[in-house]
């Protein structure tokens, strides 16, 4: 058991130093946030130290694709003729802030490592690489005794370990691929081993020329992540953070998508309380389309299997995430295409679900055929007619034994 320095108990998910001092990689990052990524310190080579032995502390993954994702921004900015605009400003600070954090003094090759013994799902490369719908839903639905979570599967090492879930937005039928892997419980939170989200990854999507989405299939992924309870990292220059995911989609000038980042509510799953002019509809879920300023107001759409578009105010909306128990919908995959069926309340798809009966086998009894030919024999007796079909069967028995011993004899008569 490795103990942590800081806490001075067992090390959850450890983080191993080149000094070979090993963290809580809570407490490490903990530590980080409070010493080596405040304003006021960033510049202080010191503060990159190993707080034990003050050994150099090497930049970890996410930070390295923070600073080339930073500098991509900045050189497509500067390609489009931008250099004079507010996000190419905030970008060069934000360059600036990444390039500091991780030092001058950086070797440009050792980052910092997280052992782990949590081992994800690891699916074929192959299957990546072909891009197969019916390939990969054959891989994914194939016996699983050791019921292992491919839900939250990853890719190997050499495609950028990235989670099943991120790679679903590139494939075909990528929004119905999503819905059922976050179904299937699917962390749609999961980062990859450069602090990528899914959320991050869809907003750096949609104009390239080798993008997987057009904006409009980037804004309608990017809703769905966030109907099932998208978050952002804290960490202003993560990846994940709101403000890059932001930049992102700027730099991908898809204006759509910026406003519902930018918006508290837009792209939430919500619940409808205290509607006083539709009573009928609270406790109805929605979706959160559009927020319009000048009225504050939000519309949205309410879920159900005749779907309604209406206008409400904040007051109006309290969120409701999508969960595995309360996703408004059930999707599977049949003869080689999605199917999806939409539910008016969550005790409507709990009943599906309980008729579905997915998850259990009847139980299977052994001497049920014996029983089942009792419970016939007490019939039968009770009716008055048991004697008859004993005598019948004796019968046919009779007869069916005196056919085989004809048909011996025949046979040794054609013998002679």
């Amino acid at each position: 058991m490795v103990e942590c320095v800081i806490c001075l108990e067992t090390a959850k998910k450890p983080v191993k130093l080149p000094c070979k001092h090993q963290f809580c990689g809570e407490c490490f990052e903990g530590w980080r946030s409070k010493y080596v990524v405040s304003a006021d310190a960033i510049t202080d080579v010191s503060e990159r130290q190993c707080p034990c032995c003050r050994a150099t502390i090497p930049p970890s993954k996410e930070q390295v694709s923070i600073l080339k994702a930073t500098r991509s921004l900045k050189q497509t900015c500067e390609e489009r003729g931008d250099q004079n605009t507010p996000d190419y400003r905030q970008i060069c600070e934000d360059l600036k802030k990444i390039e500091a954090q991780i030092g001058k003094d950086w070797d440009g090759v050792t980052v910092l490592e997280e052992e782990t013994t949590e081992q994800d799902v690891v699916m074929p490369g192959y299957i990546a690489h072909k891009r197969d719908l019916k390939t990969f839903m054959r891989w994914f639905d194939a016996a699983n005794p050791a019921k292992l979570d491919r839900a939250n599967a990853r890719l190997p090492d050499g495609m950028r370990s990235i989670p099943l879930l991120t790679f679903a937005i590139m494939m075909p039928s990528n929004i119905d691929l999503m819905r059922f892997l976050m179904q299937r419980g699917a962390d749609v939170n999961k980062r990859s081993a450069s602090g990528a989200t899914p959320l991050s990854a869809v907003c750096e999507m949609g104009d390239s020329v080798n993008s997987a989405l057009d904006h409009n299939q980037a804004l309608e992924a990017a809703k769905l992540l966030l109907s099932w309870g998208a978050n952002y990292v804290d960490d202003p220059s993560s990846m994940g953070s709101k403000q890059c995911c932001i930049l992102r989609a700027q730099a991908q000038r898809n204006n759509e998508l910026v406003s519902i980042l930018q918006s508290e509510l837009c792209g939430r799953r919500c619940e409808l309380v205290d509607l006083s002019s539709r009573s009928e509809l609270n406790g109805r879920t929605c979706v959160v389309e559009e927020y319009i300023k000048t009225s504050n107001q939000y519309v949205v759409t309410v879920e159900g299997r005749k779907e309604e578009m209406i206008f409400v105010s904040p007051d109006n909306l309290k969120r409701r995430d999508r969960t595995r128990d309360d996703c408004g919908y059930y999707i599977e995959f049949k003869n080689g295409r999605f199917i999806r069926k939409d539910f008016d309340s969550k005790d409507e798809y709990k009943a599906f679900l309980s008729s579905m009966n997915r998850d259990e086998q009847p139980a299977i009894d052994p001497n049920a055929e014996a029983k089942a030919e009792q419970a016939a024999a007490d019939l039968l007796a009770e009716l008055g007619i048991e004697d008859d079909v004993t005598e019948k069967k004796a019968k046919t028995q009779s007869n069916n034994n005196g056919k085989k011993s004809k048909n011996k004899k025949k046979g040794k008569k054609g013998k002679k």
